[in-house]
């Protein structure tokens, strides 16, 4: 067998491309997930911030 001889599936099947990709159902309920977060984050964040501002005040 000759070994010099390439792959010929070449790196353009290897990527990823997001202009040809459709969004799956995965997709949206990743995004989903992500969306459903944001409250939480966003009252974790006040809660911190209410903290170290109590902190503070008694320094």
């Amino acid at each position: 067998m000759n070994t010099t001889m390439m792959n010929t599936a070449g790196v353009t099947e290897i990527y990823w491309n997001p202009a040809t990709a459709k969004p799956t159902d995965s997709l949206h309920q990743a995004q989903n997930a992500l969306l459903g977060e944001l409250p939480g984050l966003a009252v974790g964040v006040i809660t911190l911030f209410y903290i170290v501002s109590s902190l503070l005040s008694l320094v």
